[in-house]
Parts: C-alpha cells; structure tokens; sequence
C-alpha cells in the first residue's frame, strides 16, 4: 500500500490492486485499517455465494468496492450518512470502473426500499457514534437480509460483548469467526 502527494492509495488486497483517493477527515484516510481488511478475509473464507450485498457505512467505499470488484455478478449497494464519504466512494468508483456498485447517501437504512433484501451485509460500524446506532443496525439488517443472508460486523475487540450481546437478541445467535489482539469479526445468519 503507497499513498503519493495526490491523496491516492494504492491497495492490494485478494489479489486485487486498486487505487482510492481517500480525504482526512474519513476514517482510516492513510490506508485500509486492519479491521477492515481482517472482514473482507474472513467474508471470503466463508460459504457465502452473494449476488446482493450491502456495505453499511462505506466510508471512502473499501469494503463494498473490493466486494463489487472480487465478484462481477454480485449487485453491491454501499450506503453512508456522510456527503463526503459519498463522493470519494463515488470518485473510488469511477477509479475502479466498477459497474456493479451503486452508492446512496443514507442515514441507516432511511434510503433502502423497505422490501429490499441482501444476501450479505457488511459493516466496520461506527461504534463511536454510540450504542444505539449500531444495534439499530443490527435490527435493521434482519429486516434486509434474506433468508439464510449474513451479517458480518468487525468491531473492536473490547466492544465485542455489547456488540455480540446485541446480535444474539436480533439473530438468536452468532458466531466469532475471527478474533486478532485489537478486532473481532461477529457473524449471525438469518
């Protein structure tokens, strides 16, 4: 990963190289954080065959554009409540000339038809943001998930409890699927 005087990084990631321009005041503008990258390893170690999929919060757009790029079939919705996450996403996408990603400013799931549904939802949450926004998320994206459609969610690792109690009420369970000193990857099926 390079990033040079333009505001250009440079990624490689699932044998996959593209560049993003990134902004300073997005999370993680220097490069792709380590929790993310440990999602997007673990999203394809699993048995997911996605074709909807739902990049919850996409910041400057890594997560949903690595999805998008990694599967051509797949329909990749990425959503952000911040306009400049929206457009650098946009820029990234016009970068990456993807065509199967769309890229919606939302406040949570406000700007996603009631009845549309994802096979895969992913997110790097913005736990900063407080408790109530996340487990909105998490009861938002059972109502948008398919049936047996998975939420992966990487939080730090000090959050987990809260976060995993969480998903246990909406999903009835959830998995661990991947744990480092600093991040963990929570997984539930609906």
């Amino acid at each position: 990963m390079t990033k040079n005087k333009n505001n250009l990084v440079d990624v490689e990631i699932l044998d996959i190289k593209l560049t993003f321009e990134t902004l300073p005041d997005l999370f993680s503008p220097k490069n792709i954080d380590p929790g993310t990258k440990l999602l997007l390893n673990e999203i394809f170690k699993s048995d997911i065959d996605y074709t909807n999929v739902l990049d919850w919060g996409c910041g400057w757009g890594v997560l949903g554009i690595v999805l998008a790029a990694k599967n051509s079939k797949a329909k990749v919705t990425a959503i952000d409540s911040d306009i400049a996450a929206i457009k650098i996403s946009q820029s990234n996408k016009e970068l990456s000339k993807l065509t199967n990603i769309d890229i919606i400013a939302s406040y949570g799931f406000d700007s996603i038809p009631k009845d549309k549904k994802f096979d895969l939802i992913a997110s790097h949450p913005p736990t900063h943001r407080g408790r109530q926004v996340v487990e909105d998320m998490i009861k938002d994206s059972f109502l948008h998930l398919n049936k047996d459609g998975s939420l992966f969610l990487v939080v730090e690792a000090r959050l987990k409890p809260w976060v995993a109690r969480a998903m246990k009420q909406v999903f009835t369970d959830y998995k661990l699927v991947s744990r480092t000193s600093k991040h963990v990857i929570l997984r539930a099926i609906k």
